[in-house]
């Protein structure tokens, strides 16, 4: 692809890069948990009951 910019011409490839499909999972303060790259955000739904130094809390 031929493209200008600012009167100066130069030829353009772009680098196509194959994605996979996979989920990723990980630990992260001792909770396991799991997400699909293209998942849509899930935020708000439901509350999580989650405990920090040993309080028990509820969060969305």
């Amino acid at each position: 692809m031929k493209l200008l910019f600012r009167g100066i011409s130069y030829n353009y490839d772009p680098i196509t890069l194959e994605t996979a499909n996979t989920e990723v999972e990980g630990t992260y303060r001792g909770i396991h948990w799991k997400s699909h790259p293209y998942a849509k955000s899930r935020h708000g739904h439901g509350l999580k009951g989650m405990t920090y130094r040993g309080i028990h809390y509820a969060q969305n």
